[in-house]
């Protein structure tokens, strides 16, 4: 795996590595490696030093703590996938996270890595941004907190400043009477890579959707929250045909291009149809009755 010109740097300890960042010139953070690896043997971005989080234990774990989840940002989609706080509190994420690629890939891919690397297509911050996570950034001298859905700025762009390290996500425990559900089309299971992607999020009072979070991705330059979808939801009652009307919404929310997985008109109708399927599955597990759809109003 070596690359010409690059030296690999292993610190054991958080502090370790934040030195090293602060310290040594164009320094990269190294996770599972499954997309910065790809990138630098393609001349998609440059660095001469890589810094390995390998060997930091606490960023690998995935504990409650505050009345929220935290999840250390070398955290696999495959321990995702396993833990039961995630799939108790945030059944969403452990479907994106088992939809990501292969085996091999869900064992080696990074929650940080997945988030940090920003590309529009990415499984995990969707159903992630949809349940109100933030994601804490440090360097050697401070740290600081922000939502994910702060954290884009663009393909492969963010917010993350130079010494700055990703290093934990904290997802808040949901309210009761909440369900969140993610949906995604891809165009064949060896590839996996989203052509539209919909996260979808309700929490109900009284009969009613207190809380509302439609996210989508793989169909903007990033992951987009469906302001006026979320917006519409708000203070109705739950139906199939409410669900209808928002996904309508949403479909004119997107952003999407055509390329080589899909065309700008084939991705909206996806959004739509996704939409759907989200919402009506998160409005299940809202009732706690998988399989069962919601009567229509």
């Amino acid at each position: 795996m070596a690359i010409s010109g690059v030296k690999l740097h292993s610190p054991r300890t958080l502090p370790d590595a934040l030195k090293l960042m602060n310290e040594l010139e164009d320094p990269r953070c190294l996770a599972g490696g499954t997309d910065l690896l790809v990138d630098l043997r393609q001349g998609l971005g440059t660095a001469k030093h890589l810094i390995s989080l390998q060997g930091i234990k606490e960023l690998k774990e995935i504990e409650e703590k505050a009345g929220r989840i935290q999840i250390g940002a070398m955290v696999t989609p495959a321990q995702i996938l396993s833990s039961s706080l995630v799939n108790r509190y945030n059944p969403a994420l452990a479907e994106a996270a088992g939809s990501l690629a292969s085996s091999q890939i869900r064992s080696m891919a990074t929650i940080g890595g997945n988030i940090a690397s920003a590309v529009p297509s990415a499984d995990l911050p969707p159903p992630l941004m949809a349940a109100g996570a933030s994601v804490q950034l440090r360097c050697l001298n401070s740290t600081r907190e922000i939502f994910l859905h702060e954290f884009f700025r663009g393909p492969r762009e963010t917010t993350c400043r130079a010494g700055e390290v990703l290093t934990f996500v904290f997802l808040p425990l949901p309210p009761p009477q909440t369900g969140i559900a993610y949906r995604k089309i891809m165009l064949r299971e060896a590839n996996a890579l989203a052509v539209a992607s919909v996260a979808a999020g309700i929490t109900l009072k009284a009969g009613k959707i207190e809380q509302a979070a439609v996210v989508l991705g793989a169909v903007a330059p990033t992951p987009l929250v469906a302001a006026k979808t979320s917006e519409f939801l708000m203070s109705k009652a739950p139906s199939e045909r409410l669900f209808e009307k928002a996904a309508s919404i949403a479909k004119e929310e997107g952003k999407p291009i055509s390329d080589i997985r899909g065309s700008l008109w084939y991705r909206r109708e996806l959004v739509q149809v996704l939409t759907l399927r989200a919402l009506t599955e998160a409005w299940k597990r809202v009732r706690g009755q998988p399989g069962q759809s919601p009567k229509t109003a």
